[in-house]
């Protein structure tokens, strides 16, 4: 987390996401640490792009071998 912190304080963390089957991609905008609030841009160019990815597969617009299994 001191990484963290030192890289929101000097601009060099240009986003944060958390990312995952059920929410896809969560864009974090603020974290709370030791006291603070680290502010970050809530979507940046990586994130919309994991999104645009990861919900191209998910809605079978882009086949990707062993991410789906026909039922």
């Amino acid at each position: 987390m001191p990484e963290i912190r030192n890289a929101v304080k000097e601009g060099r963390l240009l986003e944060a996401f958390g990312a995952g089957t059920a929410a896809v991609v969560a864009p974090v905008e603020c974290i709370h640490y030791d006291g603070e609030d680290l502010e970050i841009e809530a979507t940046g160019p990586l994130c919309l792009r994991l999104w645009e990815e990861i919900n191209s597969i998910y809605y079978g617009e882009k086949k990707v071998e062993g991410w789906t299994v026909e039922v």
